[in-house]
């Protein structure tokens, strides 16, 4: 019995060597570090909103605050430096939000919008404001958006202008319906434009402009998708549709033209999902994507799909390894029954192999929390910022290695 159970830890420390081998070798692609040691974020910024600055730094504002009785919304704005790995308070907002959204302009200021100033089910926000990085302050855009909403979508177009499309119209409302509206801001003029209406009501659905200035909206208690035409002002809906609704994934056009999309809800049930799907906006068709199967994990253990996450492909525009490598990270795993897992994996997609390549843990667990792009660094190494949410109050800072995947 003696010698069985020392093969046996032999074994056990063998696979145990082997995996550590293998995931050290697939992390070389990249790694995570605590972006704030000193613990100067202020506040979790729980559902908030954050965006990289022309200057280099990220800016978050509103959100709720978790640790106050009735959860209330905020207006406190915090500026995150990527070269001291601190924050500082910046602002305040105009306006107590959450669930509200953010967006870089061309100028270097910032676009907040929306949101909901209360978490009580009260009416959405119509109101948007202007940060202006130069003086510290916020600013009230010229006029409002058509309708109010929160949990909507937000591009930039080709030209610079912001379109916005969809979100629920109270607050506290996450079941994934959500209005039809939709306005463009023009930040030459400060204001907000209605535009063709979606033929659906989306919120918590994914948006993303393709390099041919077209837009792609897809879910959001649906399982179809439209393409918005900015040049007509038109929406077109897909022909093909995915197998159920889905809410609260992300979507981004690859390398090779297509759109992916990975997992999210399924809006009736909650239930979270590690499928993943291609959509061709050529044909207006879907396909089935790899699974996430595996890679979404807890300090629990490993997890069936995610929401919440968060996901950003890790090169800009115009770079030869946009929609190559794709990185999801954090969120929670929703089952039908029992409380929701909050999560610390992460796994970088990468479209040419068609796989997910375990990068995580991070740090700190992240869920309904707030995360921005950095800058590209001094070694050309894209890094992402993740920091609050609803169980940590620290950032998790990860670097992508671009001589790994160069050489991949």
């Amino acid at each position: 019995m003696k010698m069985a159970r020392q093969h046996y830890w032999l074994a056990v420390l063998a696979i145990g060597f082997w995996t550590s081998a293998a995931l050290g070798r697939e992390g070389k692609l990249g790694s995570w570090t605590d972006g704030d040691p000193e613990k100067t974020l202020a506040n979790e910024h729980l559902l908030g909103a954050a965006t990289l600055l022309g200057n280099g730094k990220v800016i978050v504002a509103g959100g709720l605050d978790r640790k106050s009785l009735g959860f209330p919304a905020l207006t406190k704005a915090e500026i995150y430096d990527p070269a001291s790995k601190s924050w500082s308070v910046t602002g305040p907002l105009k306006t107590p939000r959450w669930s509200l959204d953010a967006i870089t302009l061309d100028n270097g200021q910032a676009l907040f919008a929306g949101g909901s100033s209360a978490f009580n089910g009260g009416p959405a926000l119509a109101t948007a404001e202007i940060y202006d990085p130069t003086t510290a302050t916020f600013s009230s855009t010229a006029n409002d958006l058509s309708a109010g909403r929160q949990s909507f979508g937000i591009t930039r177009l080709n030209d610079g202008r912001i379109l916005i499309t969809g979100g629920n119209a109270s607050g506290n409302n996450l079941g994934g319906t959500g209005v039809t509206a939709v306005d463009i801001y023009d930040p030459a003029t400060n204001s907000f434009k209605a535009a063709a209406s979606l033929n659906s009501g989306r919120a918590l659905h994914a948006q993303v402009t393709l390099k041919d200035g077209r837009v792609v909206v897809v879910g959001g208690a649906q399982n179809d998708a439209e393409i918005y035409d900015p040049v007509g002002n038109t929406w077109t809906a897909s022909t093909d549709r995915l197998p159920a609704g889905i809410k609260d994934m992300k979507a981004f056009e690859l390398f090779n033209g297509k759109v992916f999309i990975a997992a999210g809800q399924n809006p009736t049930d909650g239930l979270t999902t590690d499928a993943t799907w291609f959509f061709d906006p050529k044909t207006t068709r879907f396909s089935p994507g790899p699974s996430m199967a595996g890679f979404n994990y807890a300090p629990t253990g490993v997890q069936i799909g995610g929401s919440d996450y968060s996901a950003f492909d890790l090169f800009p525009a115009g770079h030869a390894l946009r929609g190559r490598y794709i990185l999801f990270a954090g969120g929670e795993h929703d089952p039908l029954t029992g409380p929701d897992v909050e999560l610390h994996s992460a796994s970088v997609y990468d479209a040419r192999d068609n796989k997910f390549i375990d990068v995580g843990p991070m740090p700190f667990i992240h869920d309904d929390h707030t995360e921005s792009l950095l800058p590209i660094n001094a070694a050309g190494n894209p890094e992402v910022l993740l920091f609050g949410g609803n169980s940590s109050t620290g950032t998790s800072r990860f670097e992508f290695n671009i001589s790994f995947a160069r050489n991949r």
